[in-house]
């Protein structure tokens, strides 16, 4: 069983475009992450090992450092296996092999290797066309700083793109209700602030803001200098706004269920405890154990009393029971369950984590 222990603050020496957006809607999150090395307290879903992994792909496509299909392949699987290493020495040998684990895995492969075809495009484009790949940039004052995937320098255009690994759109509604298709907002601040770091840099703006996705699908972003300037002292402020929270040893966070459910932090958010209490519908239990059972075929389950309730938690391995059985009307906390369809039932997935309260 896992301990949060005392949470010891840092400050934020810098922010990145693309923890902005996160740290816009709760900056609390961010406070966590530096607290704890930015080391997550939940395990994260195999989905984010496999875009670091076609993150890093692009970057190479993109420098032109792998431009053949025996060199993709090759490669592809040499970060496979490493990432795979990482996951079995901190401990998650369940999401191994990642091929298994990861929904549209082929999928995502074969449409990563139409980058290649494009990078052969562009080393076959005229001299007069610089691509520059993977560069970093930081704000005059170091407060604010990231790298920029891919910049595409010609005589009268200067174009920023973004390289992303899942979807780019989703569906927004206007005042009467309906819905349609457009750009997630964090995307666009992203690029905007990104542009701002280009001209605090080089003292020019970009003439274009582009977001590229898996499948090679551009969307472009329209922005203005006055909008990219406004993000870039937002972004200033609320970090200074943030580090000031320690000094202040006043704390804020907005808990909510799009900000809370996908956060690795929540752990040692007492916010979210307190705002979730005896409310279980991000699939987390808090309680006290109240009984083990061991079945026949090994199983074990537990039984936690969460306010009035009585909850279930089925599907630990036959090594737990000892440990739960030892650690009756301890108060633990549960992440990451699977609700059944029976009331006040939960089952264990692989990403399950168990804290002690």
């Amino acid at each position: 069983m896992r301990k949060v222990g005392k949470i010891e603050y840092k400050k934020i020496a810098r922010i990145s475009p693309s923890q902005f957006y996160s740290m816009t809607n709760c900056a609390y999150k961010s406070l966590l992450a530096e607290a704890f090395d930015k080391k997550p307290l939940l395990p994260i879903s195999p989905n984010a090992y496999l875009g670091t992994v076609l993150h890093k792909m692009l970057e190479l496509i993109s420098k032109k450092e792998i431009k053949t299909d025996i060199e993709f392949n090759e490669r592809f699987e040499a970060e496979i296996l490493l990432i795979e290493k990482e996951l079995k020495q901190t401990g998650y040998d369940i999401f191994v092999p990642l091929y298994m684990n990861v929904r549209d895995f082929g999928i995502k492969k074969i449409q990563l290797k139409k980058h290649l075809k494009g990078a052969a495009v562009q080393s076959n484009q005229s001299g007069n066309i610089k691509f520059i790949p993977e560069q970093w940039f930081e704000s005059k004052d170091k407060t604010i700083g990231g790298k920029i995937d891919l910049i595409i320098e010609s005589e009268n255009e200067i174009e920023i793109i973004d390289f992303k690994t899942g979807a780019i759109t989703e569906d927004i509604f206007d005042d009467n209700g309906e819905s349609y298709q457009d750009i997630k907002r964090e995307y666009q601040r992203q690029l905007k602030l990104y542009a701002y770091l280009f001209y605090d840099c080089t003292g020019k703006y970009p003439t274009k803001l582009s977001l590229v996705d898996l499948s090679k699908q551009k969307f472009n972003v329209e922005f203005s200098k006055q909008e990219c300037d406004m993000i870039f002292q937002e972004a200033k402020a609320l970090l200074i706004k943030t580090n000031n929270s320690i000094d202040n040893a006043i704390f804020h966070a907005n808990p909510s269920e799009s900000n809370c459910k996908y956060c690795l932090y929540r752990p040692a958010c007492s916010f979210y405890f307190q705002h979730f209490k005896g409310n279980n519908s991000l699939n987390d239990v808090c309680g006290f154990i109240i009984g083990v059972i061991k079945y026949q075929n090994g199983n074990v389950s537990i039984f936690i009393r969460n306010e009035n309730n009585k909850i279930t938690i089925t599907g630990f391995s036959a090594d737990k029971y000892e440990y739960f059985n030892s650690n009756l009307n301890k108060q633990i906390s549960l992440f990451n369950l699977r609700k059944e369809a029976t009331e006040f039932i939960y089952s264990v997935i692989k990403t399950t984590a168990v804290y002690e309260c």
